[in-house]
């Protein structure tokens, strides 16, 4: 169906955004919108994607479920890399987050915050008709506010940054075919525990650890992420065959402290995660511990909880990166959890992992037990995961991967230690 407007909207404002839809299509305009535009059987994230590359503008409504969903961030970062005109419909007086707030700063932007009343709606559909009669400004449109520093800081690392995810709204989510890959996705992750964290405090250095239960997921590229670098693929079906516990948090300087002198000094505050170190540095504290470096896949397993998109939630709520950091380190545990109740998973310092790197996955290797490859060659590389504080989003994707040198220091790198305690 030829269109002309992609209506974008959290499934929540499903009723606006129909009114929305048939008021412009009342007025000649036609529109995409979702559920009704994508066919039976074809690939949501897919379809998204076509939508918006053949839609003339993007009409964002701002709620607040909109605002903290990452399928909305990601179809208007998606229209403004193609340079589509993007009409935000300002629905609620709720601050706007960081990343929203760079992608829109510079539109202009209709305020409906008092009610989505039939006036309102006549604004917006003028708006839109305006908009695509060229107008730059449309008239009932009000100027943005200036951007902050933070967010104007970030603009380089942030322009491009953000995989199209799989849609939820009104369809099941496909996760079985990524937009750029070639690799089937056989199913879904397995869904994370709907009750609280088991909890075990390891006695050697204090620090929680929550029980991560076994179960099976899809590692590699996330579904519908253009993100994804080689090293990625191919996406493939892993079985975690044993449960195993795993840090709620990074290794802090204080519990560093408690096991080894050699770093976290005593000027460093002891809630801040331990950093600078080198692979054989958080292999030798991990068992120092009684515990050991999770494998790649326990790791990212773990990190995903549940969860088969690019973030297990909004970014600025979940991880510390270039565009909330301050270009430093947090206290562990202030972000928002992942559904296995594990903190920081994504930024903050980044953690090493137990296997050597390879430039392409194995499907048939090992993901646990004591056949990992690991990088004890002279020549072999190893694995960070995670990203860390000055992390651009493309980097601090789940499935992301940096290969380092293993017996060097990492000024970025910290650690996150499993344990197979029963």
């Amino acid at each position: 169906m030829e269109h002309r407007v992609f209506i974008s909207y959290s499934s929540q404002d499903k009723e606006i955004a129909d009114r929305v839809c048939g008021a412009l299509e009342a007025k000649g305009m036609s529109c995409w919108i979702a559920p009704r535009d994508i066919d039976p059987g074809d690939d949501y994230p897919s379809a998204i994607v076509e939508g918006i590359n053949g839609a003339k503008t993007l009409v964002v409504l701002l709620t607040t479920h909109a605002m903290a969903s990452p399928h909305i961030l990601s179809e208007v970062s998606h229209a403004f890399n193609e340079k589509k005109p993007v009409l935000p419909v300002r629905l609620s007086s709720a601050e706007m987050p960081a990343e929203f707030d760079y992608f829109l700063s510079t539109q202009q932007w209709l305020d409906a915050s008092g009610g989505f009343t039939d006036e309102t709606l006549k604004h917006v559909t003028d708006a839109v008709a305006e908009t695509l009669a060229g107008e730059q400004f449309p008239k009932f449109a009000v100027k943005p506010k200036k951007r902050n520093a933070l967010v104007a800081g970030a603009v380089v690392a942030a322009v491009g940054a953000i995989g199209i995810f799989a849609y939820s709204r009104l369809a099941p989510r496909p996760v079985d075919s990524p937009v750029r890959s070639t690799v089937v996705i056989p199913d879904t992750v397995t869904p994370p525990p709907v009750t609280g964290p088991k909890i075990w405090v390891n006695p050697k250095d204090g620090l929680k650890y929550v029980w991560v239960a076994p179960g099976s997921f899809s590692m590699g590229c996330s579904a519908g992420d253009g993100e994804c670098q080689d090293d990625e693929k191919p996406t493939h079906r892993v079985n975690i065959s044993a449960g195993f516990w795993l840090g709620q948090t990074e290794v802090t300087n204080a519990a560093y402290r408690t096991v080894t002198a050699s770093k976290a000094e005593a000027k460093e505050n002891p809630a801040l995660p331990v950093r600078d170190l080198s692979w054989p540095q958080a292999k030798a504290y991990c068992a120092s511990t009684g515990g050991r470096l999770p494998t790649e896949a326990e790791w990212e397993y773990a990190a995903r909880g549940g969860v088969a998109e690019a973030f297990y939630g909004v970014p600025s709520k979940i991880a510390w990166y270039t565009a909330n950091s301050e270009e430093g380190p947090h206290p562990v545990g202030l972000k928002e959890p992942n559904a296995f109740g594990l903190y920081d998973m994504l930024g903050n310092v980044s953690e090493w992992v137990l296997d050597r790197y390879y430039n392409k996955y194995d499907v048939e290797a090992d993901a646990q037990g004591t056949h990992i490859d690991l990088p004890l060659a002279g020549n072999s590389s190893a694995i960070i995961r995670g990203g860390f504080w000055d992390s651009d989003l493309a980097r601090l994707r789940v499935s992301h991967r940096t290969e380092q040198e293993h017996d060097l220091p990492v000024e970025t790198a910290g650690v996150r230690c499993a344990n197979d305690h029963r």
